[in-house]
């Protein structure tokens, strides 16, 4: 059995509820009846049986919920013994997209620092689509994700960023097919947005465009009459004197948005300390959805 499945049996039998003991744990509804799935055939047993009422342990799994408890507490002391003996904090490694990472990682470092500061941060900062594979291939822990990626492991859905032009400040929507894109390392599915758009807007594809690696770049761009940029949500800083937004809508009339979302690898349920980081994040920004 996995570190995971004693606390998954022990939570289960404290909450009584499929529903309530995932919320517990952060993960999904069939995540968890997978590992109970999982316990019962390494077993060989019944764990629990369901009814409309919750969940109700059977003889085996009350045997296995006392042995679980042991097997925490157990693991509990020498995580204890071992960090009273060794000052080198966990070692995390969060993938974050450039984005992101410009606008969110120092007031999110900070806020974690004060109230927990149990961990080492290293930061990579890429692609959505890159921390994705870096995510797959256990290179990272905790991926941010910015679109809707296909990930079969455990992810939490931070907020919604609408998409905006960042244009100079007299130019008008017709005026924009004739100006310059400019690109800030978008990724493929950012590209295959805007070029989507701006087809269905204008009937062609962008111009030839700047590329340039960071958002704030491509903004000052603008600001100096070099083209246009998209960028998704309201937190860039722009020069309201040279520039301005404008809201991106489908051919529907809705606005063009994306999820980001926080995705994490099974080893993180192994660890209370990065758990409680995971859960700041969600505190943080799902609070203010």
């Amino acid at each position: 059995m996995k570190d995971i499945d004693w606390r998954i049996l022990v939570t289960l039998y404290e909450k009584r509820s499929i529903t309530k003991a995932a919320e517990t744990l952060y993960m999904t509804q069939p995540a968890l009846t997978k590992r109970v799935k999982a316990i019962e055939d390494e077993w060989n047993i019944k764990v629990v049986r369901r009814s409309s009422q919750g969940v109700t342990f059977t003889e085996e799994g009350q045997y296995l919920v006392k042995k679980a408890n042991i097997m925490l507490d157990f693991l509990k002391e020498i995580d204890t013994h071992f960090s009273e003996n060794h000052t080198t904090k966990e070692l995390v490694k969060i993938g974050v997209p450039n984005a992101f990472a410009r606008l969110h990682m120092s007031q999110l470092f900070k806020e974690y620092m004060t109230r927990y500061n149990k961990i080492q941060i290293k930061t990579v900062s890429d692609s959505s689509d890159t921390i994705m594979h870096k995510l797959m291939d256990g290179s990272i822990d905790i991926g941010i994700i910015c679109g809707d990626f296909p990930y079969m492991g455990e992810k939490i859905r931070l907020f919604e960023e609408e998409m905006y032009i960042i244009a100079p400040k007299d130019v008008t929507m017709e005026d924009i097919v004739h100006l310059p894109l400019i690109e800030s390392y978008f990724n493929p599915v950012v590209k295959l947005t805007v070029n989507q758009w701006w087809k269905n807007q204008f009937g062609n594809l962008p111009h030839e465009s700047h590329k340039v690696p960071y958002a704030d770049i491509a903004i000052e761009m603008v600001d100096n009459g070099l083209g246009v940029t998209f960028v998704f949500g309201t937190d860039w800083k722009i020069d309201e004197e040279k520039s301005r937004r404008i809201p991106v809508y489908d051919s529907s009339g809705a606005p063009v948005a994306r999820n980001v979302w926080m995705m994490f690898s099974d080893r993180c349920f192994q660890s209370p300390d990065i758990m409680d980081f995971i859960s700041l994040v969600e505190e943080l920004y799902q609070t203010n959805v």
